[in-house]
């Protein structure tokens, strides 16, 4: 009977009296994870060793909830049958999120690994943590199916719609409105890629290499895309660039330093690759550039050193 009330309390507990408990639950959870450096930055994600201000974290927390609420809501009025009430959605789904308090207070303790290479307290960390995130998500259908009248297989397949469409979103909100405010990632250059002047036919690779690695010093991300060719510019655009470095440094922590002193070179029959070690807090990646015959970038990558 305990066993079901921990991960199905809403049959007792929902309305307002859920949301005022969800609400104060998430507050602490804002406050402790500015302390212990966990950002919220997406319906489902968790990253530890971000910097960010107590507004960013009570902003995190309640773009996850709002865009979790919204989403479980606006599904259930299409595919339920009976009368959904959006102080029930809202009030399961913040009373929903309490595994992420105890994933905060966790972190108090010394588990937290240093790195992604940290292998030790990394393995502890994660054994840890599964269980946490499997207790919410259980908890998110069972908020989802009692206050929207669904259950069965139909349920399950539109509460996993609900909650892809829900993290999905929360993450571009936070995205849009957020990455400025995470220390690990300065605000970007306010420069369009039009208004950047380079002449790149006259620079060797080495040069060109040596720009990109100053604008990702000075997170000029527009600078970057000007030496992509057409496939890239259109598949990562500055705005994509930007978030692949905000995740880049909520995971590696700050970066610090790029190397062009080891600076590899090597050549294939078509492109042009070079890797660029980049030091963060929390480990080593190489910014691997791979330029074709015209001297266009048609790749870029951060991956892990070997």
């Amino acid at each position: 009977m305990k066993a079901k009330w921990l991960i199905n309390p809403f049959e007792r507990i929902a309305g307002w009296q859920a949301l005022t408990i969800g609400i104060v639950i998430m507050a602490l959870t804002a406050v402790i994870g500015k302390l212990n450096q966990v950002a919220f930055d997406g319906a489902l994600d968790a990253h530890v060793g971000a910097t960010f201000s107590f507004p960013t974290a009570f902003a995190m927390q309640a773009i996850d909830f709002l865009s979790l609420s919204i989403v479980m809501w606006i599904t259930g009025i299409i595919f339920s049958k009976s009368k959904v009430r959006v102080i029930d959605v809202a009030g399961t789904m913040a009373l929903a999120r309490t595994p992420m308090l105890l994933l905060t207070i966790i972190c108090f303790l010394p588990v937290v690994p240093n790195s992604l290479f940290d292998f030790p307290r990394l393995t502890i960390f994660v054994i840890i943590t599964i269980p946490l995130y499997i207790w919410m998500i259980a908890l998110m259908y069972n908020a989802y199916s009692v206050s929207c009248h669904l259950k069965g297989s139909r349920a399950i397949i539109l509460f996993i719609g609900a909650l892809v469409v829900a993290e999905v979103v929360s993450k571009y909100i936070i995205f849009i409105l957020l990455s400025g405010s995470f220390t690990n990632l300065p605000a970007s250059g306010t420069g369009s890629a039009e208004n950047v002047v380079v002449v790149t036919d006259s620079l060797t690779i080495r040069q060109k290499t040596e720009e990109i690695v100053k604008a990702f010093e000075h997170v000029d991300f527009n600078a970057i895309t000007v030496y992509f060719d057409a496939t890239m510019k259109k598949g990562l655009p500055a705005s994509g660039l930007k978030m692949v470095w905000l995740q880049t440094n909520m995971t590696y922590g700050k970066f610090e330093k790029a190397d062009l002193a080891n600076l590899k070179e090597s050549s294939t029959e078509k492109y042009e690759i070079v890797e660029v070690p980049f030091t963060f807090q929390k480990g080593k990646l190489n910014l691997r550039l791979v330029f074709d015959k015209n001297g266009a970038i048609g790749g870029l990558f951060l991956k892990p050193s070997e």
